[in-house]
């Protein structure tokens, strides 16, 4: 679907399907007598498709409204000063489906779904934004946030291209040497700017200092070559114990990037049905006391 040059797909709770024929991993998570569905967002890596995307909404396919979105790489990463825009843009869908009082929870992928995350949870937190009174709930993190490392980001864009052999090589030099180039320039333009500008080599401390304090979930491997787990263990400890937010951990020994759910799909939709029960039971113990006062 399209919406001024944004693409994306919605779903709604289809409680008759499941993640495959005569699968059950989804049939604890129907939660009787749900008044409202959750919203879960979901913000895809690079290189990611739709096809891709829409595997991770059988999770959530029996409860919840499903949005998928892939920032696209050209913008996140060659004009990265769009990227504001786009984040109001998925934002907005929100409230065009009427979405406002639904609990809201983002799941996002690698730095490129991080990228996106941090614009939008910079216009969620900015004085007087419109969107202020959104439902915001939680977010699961899948492979993310890293570091930036040029040579690692140009092998991810390289495998991401779809290049094999010796293309899939050259790719990868000539990506390192222009996300070098990049680097630069950002640095450089964003001096005159004040900084003000989305920049893709703030990733790791946005998501870091964030100022939301909903609950999150990274999912990560030990496996992992693109983003090592010490950079989402170093991030999962420090939002815990420096801003007391609600953290839960899930990592795997053997899955590659992107691929713990190919790999590991029970445990993994087990453990965001989880999240999303233990954040929407906060939200409802809240409303209980609120209503007890």
């Amino acid at each position: 679907m399209e919406d001024d040059d944004i693409e994306y797909d919605i779903t709604f709770p289809s409680p008759s399907t499941g993640i495959d024929d005569g699968d059950e991993i989804l049939d604890d998570y129907v939660i009787e007598g749900e008044s409202i569905e959750p919203v879960i967002i979901l913000i895809g890596w690079a290189g990611c498709k739709p096809k891709h995307l829409a595997k991770y909404c059988k999770i959530y396919e029996k409860r919840c409204i499903t949005i998928q979105y892939i920032p696209p790489t050209d913008v996140s990463y060659m004009n990265p000063v769009r990227m504001t825009t786009l984040a109001s843009k998925v934002l907005d869908l929100i409230k065009d489906f009427n979405l406002e009082a639904n609990p809201i929870f983002f799941h996002i992928f690698s730095n490129n779904g991080s990228f996106m995350y941090t614009e939008i949870t910079k216009i969620l937190t900015s004085p007087g934004n419109k969107y202020r009174n959104l439902q915001v709930k939680g977010t699961i993190v899948d492979s993310a946030p890293g570091k930036r490392r040029v040579m690692k980001a140009a092998w991810a864009f390289a495998l991401a291209s779809g290049q094999r052999g010796l293309a899939c090589y050259i790719y990868y030099i000539g990506m390192a040497f222009y996300l070098m180039f990049l680097r630069v320039y950002l640095d450089i333009t964003l001096l005159f700017s004040g900084n003000k500008s989305p920049n893709p080599n703030n990733i790791y401390s946005d998501m870091k200092e964030d100022t939301t304090r909903w609950p999150q979930l990274f999912i990560y491997s030990a496996a992992d070559k693109i983003i090592p787990p010490s950079d989402i263990t170093e991030i999962a400890e420090y939002r815990r114990d420096h801003f007391g937010v609600s953290v839960d951990t899930l990592m795997f020994e053997d899955s590659d990037h992107v691929a713990h759910f190919k790999d590991h799909p029970e445990s993994y939709t087990v453990q965001c049905n989880a999240f999303l029960d233990k954040c929407l039971q906060n939200v409802k113990d809240a409303e209980n006391i609120e209503n007890e006062k």
